[in-house]
């Protein structure tokens, strides 16, 4: 009896196992691909932080503007 828990307990852990290492495989391929195909898609941090800044520097100009 306790030798069938142990044999369940380790098919369970090598499916999870196997499951999560597709799981990788198959997310990293994914992410090649669509870096590949939509390479303008990414955009740096310091590109994203620099429009957020230049949006704020404009609605404060406008709000500043209309008083």
């Amino acid at each position: 009896m306790i030798n069938q828990g142990l044999a369940i307990m380790a098919v369970g852990m090598l499916v999870v196992f196997a499951f999560l290492a597709a799981m990788v495989v198959v997310m990293r391929l994914m992410s090649v691909t669509v870096l590949k195909f939509f390479p303008e898609a990414i955009k740096p941090a310091s590109a994203v932080q620099n429009s957020e800044l230049e949006l704020a520097i404009a609605i404060a100009a406008a709000h500043m503007g209309g008083k």
